[in-house]
């Protein structure tokens, strides 16, 4: 079950939203806090509080003489999971940002599954083949975005690399923006199958072939972005 929203968190999300979208542009200045509170209807601590809260995300910067400005992109944490959620959930998702996402995972994933062929242990590699069986009998999208989560992040950790392996939780959400971003209206036997042939690699220790089928599941993401299939609410398909 869903845990309610707090009142601080509806600001936050409220704000950040404006922000990700455009609707208060970067470099721009955010409107007083006298207009904010009486536009959002709260007071004048919690909106602070929110603005505090933006702040450590890099989204924004107070001084305490010249007002809130909308910090440039760059300044973004990216990797912040409600950062990352505002992007997906705006009218019109950015390209570039996409782009960016399917990058990192051509950097990242392949190199993560090479090295989980060659080096991953005998339980590393049949957890990767419990979540793909969670993936094959998931009934909801919620169930199934879980289980594909765990099978990416359990190939990160079967790398053996300490390094790699602590990227598990920093990459999920991205993965997770990643999965929304090129998913379809129904479920797909055939990025079941793509997930498949990773696991048989690493299970056969094949790297050659781990990194092709890793590659070919990226790939598939790509088309789907580029073919428009770009979704909100559809069961994860990467």
């Amino acid at each position: 079950m869903t845990r309610p929203k707090s009142f601080h968190e509806q600001i936050v999300e409220t704000l950040g939203r404006r922000i990700v979208s455009g609707e208060i542009a970067p470099q721009g200045q955010v409107p007083t806090e006298a207009a904010l509170a009486e536009s959002l209807g709260v007071g004048r601590l919690a909106l602070r509080e929110a603005m505090k809260a933006l702040a450590a995300r890099g989204l924004v910067v107070i001084r305490p003489k010249t007002g809130t400005h909308v910090l440039p992109r760059e300044h973004w944490n990216l990797f912040d999971p409600l950062v990352l959620k505002w992007h997906t959930q705006a009218a019109a998702i950015d390209r570039k940002f996409l782009a960016d996402l399917i990058e990192l995972r051509r950097v990242i994933e392949p190199a993560a599954a090479r090295l989980a062929a060659a080096n991953g242990s005998d339980a590393d590699i049949a957890l990767m083949r419990e979540s793909f069986e969670a993936m094959v009998a998931a009934r909801t999208r919620e169930d199934y975005i879980q289980a594909d989560l765990r099978f990416h992040g359990m190939l990160l950790k079967a790398s053996g690399n300490q390094f790699i392996g602590q990227l598990a939780g920093a990459l999920s959400e991205v993965l997770k923006t990643s999965f929304s971003a090129s998913s379809t209206h129904s479920a797909d036997a055939a990025a079941l199958g793509l997930h498949e042939d990773l696991l048989r690699a690493c299970e056969a220790r094949d790297p050659q072939a781990a990194d092709q089928a890793v590659q070919a599941l990226i790939a598939r993401a790509v088309r789907n972005i580029a073919s428009g299939q770009v979704v909100q609410g559809g069961p994860s398909q990467a």
